[in-house]
């Protein structure tokens, strides 16, 4: 058995295409477009792959950089403070997997949401809320890189250029 992802990804994708495509021939309609989402989904995933875990390095990195932007801003927020921390330990540490990497980016979505959530001074919170509209617009063209081999973009050319 070969051991390498990107080996086994590449039989499966074989396998469904030279075999299990021809013998859809009869099947009904969503079946197909379903098989061929998947198919879709699975040659993502195979070209993606390499890349995850900078992926989500530099999405940790951005969410560490908008939670101390928003400590700036709100003053006193412990919760916030220690989760940007964490944030930065799970950065430092080559120890960690992506799925550790994925949970101290959503520990510090969660508080930059309940601080700006739980803002009474609306000049704060409206300085909160330029600052993450400012980050989820770097987040979703990184995000819409990242998607670009689904072919949903009518000018890749134009996105910015990865930053994992």
């Amino acid at each position: 058995m070969n051991l390498d992802f990107d080996a086994q990804l590449q039989v499966a994708l074989r396998a469904l295409e030279e075999v299990v495509a021809p013998a859809l021939g009869g099947a009904e309609k969503h079946v197909v477009e379903q098989f061929h989402l998947a198919l879709l989904t699975i040659g993502f995933v195979k070209t993606r792959l390499p890349d995850v875990r900078r992926y989500a390095r530099m999405e940790l990195a951005g969410f560490v950089a908008l939670a101390d932007q928003s400590a700036a801003c709100a003053g006193d927020c412990p919760a916030l403070t220690a989760a940007a921390e964490n944030g930065r330990a799970v950065l430092a540490s080559a120890e960690v997997d992506t799925a550790e990497i994925e949970q101290a980016s959503r520990r510090l979505r969660d508080e930059v949401a309940a601080l700006g959530s739980n803002c009474q001074d609306s000049a704060v919170r409206s300085r909160l809320d330029r600052l993450v509209v400012d980050h989820a617009t770097i987040l979703t063209a990184q995000a819409r890189q990242w998607a670009m081999p689904f072919g949903f973009e009518l000018k890749p050319e134009e996105l910015a250029p990865p930053a994992w």
